[in-house]
């Protein structure tokens, strides 16, 4: 028989009760597995969005002291045309009450580490365009704490340009693990 936590169980409840139309079920639920994992108190969300796995990952996780959630204004025009209908009007609507949570809107080509966190946990899902990937990847990287975990969304994408950036970053040395099956990647540092 095969028991799952009551942790387990309320991210899958939540996960069903809550669809992410970018991340399915099984993905949602894999993304909070994984950065509950390193069990973060600082997390940091590239591309957070309408704040679905904001939402998801703050609730199993009340020891998480901050989750910074990143984003673009309104007004932004993405670098890839299939982006275009993916920008919130309202970012974060479903995490702007929780004390915890703090909304940075800004161009992830124009983020600077001194606009981010040390963390312990970093998920990449805002502009899919190889320049911003890379860039939101090497700032992961810098402000990642040694027991973290990094992870990407859109990997084996097609439409995205994840997948020729994290590929470089494995020829270089980055041990970037695929969840085969779903558009997911990570990294444990």
């Amino acid at each position: 028989m095969i028991k799952i936590s009551r942790l387990e169980l309320s991210i899958v409840r939540w996960a069903i009760h809550h669809p992410n139309e970018y991340l399915g079920t099984e993905e949602s639920q894999l993304v909070a597995g994984l950065i509950l994992s390193v069990n973060p108190r600082v997390v940091v969300e590239f591309g957070v969005n309408l704040g679905k796995t904001a939402r998801l990952i703050l609730d199993a996780s009340p020891a998480i002291e901050h989750y910074l959630g990143i984003d673009v204004p309104p007004d932004h025009d993405p670098r890839l045309a299939v982006q275009r209908n993916e920008i919130p009007k309202a970012a974060a609507q479903y995490v702007l009450g929780d004390s915890r949570f703090q909304l940075l809107y800004r161009e992830s080509t124009t983020l600077q580490i001194s606009d981010l966190p040390v963390a312990n946990a970093v998920f990449i899902d805002g502009d899919h365009s190889a320049i911003a990937v890379r860039n939101d990847s090497l700032l992961a990287r810098a402000i990642i704490t040694r027991g973290g975990i990094i992870v990407w969304h859109d990997y084996a994408n097609p439409v995205a340009e994840v997948t020729e950036v994290l590929d470089q970053f494995v020829a270089d040395g980055w041990p970037i693990q695929h969840i085969e099956g779903t558009w997911l990647a990570f990294l444990r540092i």
